[in-house]
């Protein structure tokens, strides 16, 4: 691409943010939240965002040996992306529930 071609590109992308629609509306406050299951079915995960972590070995052993243990148990939602989703969603809802300090 020669550097003018490139120019009139960048200018027309600029040109495309500036009249672009405007963003979002930010979500709604936490007590207006839907409540969500954390493992819906494979269809109905159109709304999530994949997401990448770095866990300790011994962590991600453990994760394991317990979806195995709830494996043997009957449950359903056993492998390690469930039980992360699961805790992260019981971490948020302990974090809701409280009232945020107060800055007096």
């Amino acid at each position: 691409m020669s550097p003018k071609s490139t120019k009139a590109r960048l200018q027309q992308l600029a040109t495309d943010l500036r009249t672009a629609a405007p963003a979002p509306e930010p979500p709604a406050a936490p007590s207006a939240r839907v409540p969500r299951t954390p493992n819906p079915a494979r269809g109905l995960r159109g709304d999530f965002q994949k997401v990448t972590i770095t866990l300790p070995m011994d962590m991600l052993r453990d994760l394991r040996l317990l979806g195995l243990a709830r494996r043997a148990e009957g449950a359903k939602s056993t492998g390690v992306s469930e039980l992360v989703r699961e805790a992260i969603d019981a971490l948020l809802e302990r974090a809701h529930a409280t009232e945020p300090p107060s800055t007096r």
